[in-house]
């Protein structure tokens, strides 16, 4: 065996070690490390004594956890927007006419459908998506 071992646990976890002596600190390990920063059950001197690392280190664990957690978040919420036209037009029957008769129109550019007045809305909000990643 070298002069370094080929991991070694911290907190539970394994932390592997290259040849070269570089540790490989795991994105569940800086998960584990802030949670325990933010809650109070551990001290930033705690890490750096248990790991053998620099105070600015452990900071730039949770800030690289913190930046993470805030793409992910930004792509899940990522917004899509159809223009959804609403025409009112008068029943040919007037009033007292058969109001099941109704229905709903959409356009694309190259599809028109015609659909139920009853149609679930979050089914024609797929309908629309899924045209919409077509075009």
């Amino acid at each position: 065996m070298g002069k370094f071992p080929q991991s070694f646990e911290v907190y539970g976890f394994t932390i592997e070690v290259h040849a070269g002596g570089r540790r490989v600190w795991p994105p569940s390990f800086k998960r584990f490390v802030k949670d325990k920063l933010d809650s109070g059950e551990l001290a930033v001197g705690d890490v750096m004594r248990a790991c053998n690392v620099s105070q600015s280190l452990v900071y730039k664990w949770r800030s690289d956890v913190r930046r993470a957690g805030t793409r992910r978040t930004s792509r899940r919420e990522e917004r899509v927007f159809s223009e959804v036209v609403v025409e009112d037009q008068e029943h040919p029957g007037g009033v007292g006419a058969d109001t099941d008769a109704d229905q709903i129109y959409v356009h694309f550019r190259d599809v028109d459908l015609t659909l139920p007045s009853a149609y679930p809305v979050d089914h024609l909000v797929k309908i629309i998506l899924a045209v919409e990643a077509r075009a």
